[in-house]
């Protein structure tokens, strides 16, 4: 009987920590777990080299011989996650959209683009890379602001 009430004291304890195993596993010196190693760039086999209160904290990769400190798994890529908005201010977001509302009120047909023609304020032209842009600015000599769906481009043009 009393064997029995061990076995089930024991059972019940694997279980308990097969269900949380990351937080309950007890590591040891010289045991073989899969981390990331930062040589390799992979989740490969490692030896545990150093613990620390249960944690493992250096770990040998298996592959290259190389020490590290131990990474359970690969750091999150530059990517993934959160993606961050360009900052702009308010003034340039405001002029933005003003520009796309001129761009989207095409009264007259655009004008072909080529770098030695001429262009003034507020023409429309068409590129054929960037597609139907506002002439914003002119930069002297010989160049031009223009805005286009994807954002502004400095664009050659004729000499005035």
């Amino acid at each position: 009987m009393k064997d029995q009430k061990s076995y089930f004291n024991r059972l019940q304890l694997y279980l308990i920590r097969s269900k949380d195993a990351d937080t309950m596993t007890e590591y040891k010196m010289m045991d073989e777990v899969i981390g990331y190693c930062t040589k390799c760039k992979l989740e490969l086999n490692q030896r545990i080299i150093r613990v620390e209160a249960g944690r493992p904290k250096r770990a040998l990769c298996l592959t290259c011989n190389t020490e590290r400190s131990y990474r359970k798994s690969a750091p999150a890529k530059a990517g993934e996650g959160k993606v961050r908005s360009q900052r702009t201010s308010s003034s340039q977001r405001d002029q933005e959209a003003e520009w796309r509302a001129k761009l989207g009120r095409q009264n007259k047909t655009p004008k072909a683009y080529a770098m030695d023609k001429t262009y003034l304020l507020d023409d429309h032209i068409e590129h054929r890379l960037f597609g139907v842009g506002l002439v914003v600015s002119l930069v002297h000599p010989g160049k031009i602001n223009v805005f286009f769906q994807d954002g502004l481009k400095t664009m050659k043009c004729g000499l005035i």
